[in-house]
């Protein structure tokens, strides 16, 4: 399946033509926020007869580093619309956009797009002075693999591959590329009112990829910045809970994400402060508007 974050989709275009700076680091966080909770969060439900489409209004909140190494952190809180549509090959729900490709009992492969708006570095001490990161765009194949599927547990590897592009200042440059296997498990609880979902991914890039956070030109060198190239390979590992409530008018999820660049080829960048990054939020939608038309869903 085609996967675009709903919320990515309407940033990006609303970023390209709002000029205050101000506003494009709001909605920049804002998409952080979507781009965690549209990427991992997973429901299992019997199929029944839900609305083809449907409009959630709510509110989030969300407590994170800048990014993986920087001790920086932020905490925001912002409005959630949560579209829903659940055509036969079109879809779109609190899992993105997607246009449905081939899935049977036990694979399942989506082509998949992300989206990550540009950074202001003087917003972050370590690379105060630098070269600020253009707005990155991520497309790739994705492979899943169901292990085990029972009433209420199922396990699944994940294999996504992307291809990163960088936009800054009107021009479209390779940015890398990268892998991030997973293993996951969705857990049903209360006869499935309440899913408990875990990951645990293991990241990998490319050197071009690794090299956005972490490497250091040499005209970006201080007595306190060394000059400094990552190189490819391992890149960290991620864990990530999320604890779901899902009925026919609320959806509410509380999550946690733990971040380790323990061992990684670039842990001993001048831009890394620390190993280790925690990110904390929340999401609350209710569903205002449906339509009566309704459909067979196993959402």
């Amino acid at each position: 399946m085609f996967k675009l974050n709903a919320y990515s989709l309407t940033t990006m275009l609303v970023g390209i033509v709002i000029e205050s700076k101000k506003l494009r680091v709001m909605l920049s966080r804002i998409k952080t926020f979507f781009l965690f909770f549209f990427c991992f969060f997973v429901v299992e439900v019997e199929a029944k007869e839900l609305p083809l489409w449907e409009l959630g209004l709510g509110v989030g909140g969300l407590h994170q580093s800048y990014y993986t190494g920087t001790e920086q952190t932020r905490s925001y809180a912002f409005p959630i619309v949560l579209p829903v549509y659940r055509g036969d090959f079109l879809k779109s729900d609190d899992k993105g956009i997607r246009a449905q490709l081939f899935e049977n009992d036990r694979l399942k492969l989506d082509l998949s797009l992300d989206f990550s708006f540009a950074v202001d570095s003087d917003d972050i001490d370590l690379r105060r002075g630098m070269d600020d990161i253009g707005s990155l765009i991520e497309i790739g194949p994705a492979l899943e693999v169901k292990l085990f599927e029972s009433k209420s547990n199922k396990w699944l590897l994940k294999f996504p591959m992307r291809s990163v592009k960088e936009i800054d200042d009107d021009q479209f440059g390779s940015a890398g590329y990268n892998f991030s296997p997973a293993i996951s498990l969705e857990k049903k609880y209360l006869g499935g009112s309440w899913v408990l979902g875990a990951s645990w991914v293991f990241q990998f890039g490319d050197q071009k990829y690794n090299s956005i956070y972490y490497s250091v030109a040499s005209e970006f060198a201080t007595v306190n910045r060394s000059v400094y190239e990552a190189s490819s390979g391992y890149a960290g590992s991620r864990f990530q809970l999320a604890l779901t409530s899902k009925s026919s008018k609320n959806l509410l999820v509380f999550f946690l994400r733990y971040d380790s660049i323990h061992g990684a080829v670039f842990d001993d960048s001048p831009l890394v402060e620390t190993d280790t990054n925690t990110t904390l939020g929340f999401i609350y939608s209710r569903y205002l508007l449906k339509s009566k038309q309704a459909v067979t869903s196993d959402d």
